[in-house]
């Protein structure tokens, strides 16, 4: 039986010491890279309503004091839906656009782990683009990124303060967990364009920028999976796309 300080010996280093670099949490990857053209930006618009419809599954309430000391009650929802049905944290995007505008991926995107839970649960980043790892909790964490087609990550933080820039150089999808508070959880994005967006608390998203045509645009939800739904856009001109996601 490994000891409490062995366990911990492994997330403080920041190594796969403990047989930690499985990888069987990472999404679906295309077998290899797609070709991207390169284009100016377009002027179109795909907006909507993402909603859930179905009984959502009881979340978990966890203790303060498993996080730390003075910790508020977390509570663990895998789904997160308004009065109206309004589904939050699901990822929207358009899959495999023909041209990629090229323009620069912007400033770091902040994954924060704030009273044992991943602040945003749902990140998009671009290729090259930085993800700030930040840690706001007086406790120790173990950020352990599962990916299947960028190198895996998997280091400690001990207290509140720290942080650490990460980049990526391939799209694809994969999970964020904590080896020391289990139910923490999150999902990164990686993009080679910036054509994505994560619903709000209402369930709403916009995508902008997009060039006229027909763009499939996939919405993808961490606990419920995936839809795709077509939507055509003429130059300058809106699309509106409503999406149901149920569960029984």
């Amino acid at each position: 039986m490994r000891t409490v300080s062995a366990a911990l010996s492994c997330v403080l280093l920041g190594v796969c010491l403990c047989g930690c670099d499985d990888r069987s949490d990472a999404r679906d990857v295309p077998a290899r890279p797609r070709t991207v053209t390169k284009g100016p930006a377009g002027n179109a618009t795909v907006r909507g309503v993402v909603t859930f419809n179905g009984t959502a599954p009881e979340p978990e309430e966890v203790v303060g004091s498993r996080c730390h000391a003075s910790g508020a009650p977390v509570r663990v929802a895998q789904v997160e839906a308004d009065g109206a049905g309004g589904l939050k944290d699901v990822m929207v995007y358009v899959k495999d656009p023909a041209v990629v505008p090229d323009t620069p991926a912007g400033g770091p995107v902040v994954l924060d782990q704030a009273n044992c839970a991943y602040v945003p649960r749902v990140v998009g980043v671009r290729v090259g683009q930085v993800l700030r790892v930040t840690s706001s909790d007086p406790t120790v964490h173990n950020v352990h990124m599962l990916p299947a087609r960028n190198p895996a990550v998997n280091f400690g933080m001990t207290g509140a303060g720290h942080g650490r820039d990460l980049s990526f150089a391939v799209p694809e999808a994969f999970r964020v967990k904590c080896d020391v508070h289990p139910w923490m959880n999150a999902t990164v994005h990686v993009f080679d364009h910036p054509y994505y967006g994560v619903t709000d608390a209402a369930g709403r998203f916009e995508l902008t920028g997009l060039p006229p045509g027909e763009h499939t645009v996939v919405f993808s939800h961490p606990f419920l999976g995936e839809r795709e739904r077509k939507a055509t856009v003429a130059e300058g001109g809106e699309a509106e796309l409503s999406v149901v996601f149920e569960k029984e």
